[in-house]
């Protein structure tokens, strides 16, 4: 503990107040962005950093209303909360999008501080942004990573299996159906053999674009590796959307692919389970459309089969 003499020594040494043209001089180099706005809103300070995130100099921006950096991602609900939390003298923290001066994106965590004067009333606004553009994008591509094919660019398996348990719920509240196609190419391993893995990843970019062209908007199309591929139709009326375009994705994908100056000859063997005729649980669905699939196959492939019309 300090003694009385030491404590007596520290007040003697104890620096001069800071100036308030320091203190400004402090805050205008934070590497965080800051403005502050009066009541109404409007601005009426900005520090460099704020200026090299929004692309705002002082002059820009200084009378205006922050509204200038509204992107549109925030609906008028987030600014209403945000104005009710800070008008009433509370402090308020979240994430927001804004739109800088050049039009471009960025996205802050935002803390945004009410200065009350002597007689509780508030009188000014001070936000303070850490911009996360950098962080969030590295996430989002962490996230895009992981849930999908880095060949072809279409959902993976663990992406289309959690779609397809979402969907049985809303289908069931519909008490609509939903059709689950497992298509396996037939004649694909003599394309590695002969031509080569590049021509062969070739032939599976060019299959998942003909998917993709074939379905519905609504519809999902994945790869779950290798020459496997699904696709979950929702939403469906009646039994014959799915047999129709199992019937289109069969043709489709005998036709001759033109790559690497050569034409390449494969087929499809679709296998099609039901919702909820053939199975109420994403495992059972797909375990089915692997036996219809197989039936496919085992009748010369080229062809698609229904679980349900197994025997």
């Amino acid at each position: 503990m300090f003694t009385f003499v030491e404590m007596e020594q520290c007040r003697k040494s104890a620096p001069d107040a800071v100036p308030p043209s320091l203190l400004e001089q402090a805050i205008t180099a934070l590497a965080s962005a800051i403005f502050i706005t009066d009541r109404r809103g409007q601005i009426v300070w900005v520090n460099d950093a704020f200026s090299r995130l929004s692309g705002y100099s002082a002059r820009d921006i200084v009378g205006c209303q922050p509204t200038i950096l509204k992107s549109g991602k925030q609906d008028p609900q987030f600014y209403t909360e945000l104005w009710q939390a800070i008008l009433a003298g509370r402090i308020w923290q979240g994430e927001v999008v804004d739109q800088g001066k050049s039009g471009a994106l960025y996205t802050a965590d935002e803390i945004i501080t009410p200065l009350i004067n002597g007689d509780g009333v508030v009188t000014h606004f001070v936000a303070i942004q850490h911009d996360i553009t950098q962080r969030k994008h590295d996430c989002e591509r962490e996230r895009h990573l992981a849930y999908h094919d880095l060949l072809t660019g279409l959902p993976n398996r663990a992406d289309f299996l959690n779609k397809l348990q979402q969907a049985i719920p809303e289908a069931r509240r519909k008490q609509h159906m939903l059709a689950v196609l497992f298509l396996d190419l037939d004649k694909f391993k003599p394309v590695n053999d002969i031509y080569g893995h590049t021509v062969g990843d070739q032939v599976l970019v060019a299959v998942a674009g003909r998917l993709q062209a074939a379905v519905r908007r609504s519809d999902i199309v994945a790869r779950f590796g290798g020459d496997e591929f699904a696709i979950l139709l929702s939403d469906l009326a009646e039994k014959k959307i799915a047999t129709n375009l199992a019937h289109k994705l069969v043709d489709l994908l005998s036709s001759p692919f033109m790559l690497a100056n050569q034409t390449i000859l494969i087929s499809a063997s679709i296998g099609i389970a039901l919702y909820p005729d053939d199975g109420a649980l994403p495992e059972t669905l797909m375990s089915n459309t692997d036996v219809a699939m197989y039936r496919a196959k085992n009748r010369g492939g080229n062809d698609y089969q229904f679980f349900q019309s197994l025997p």
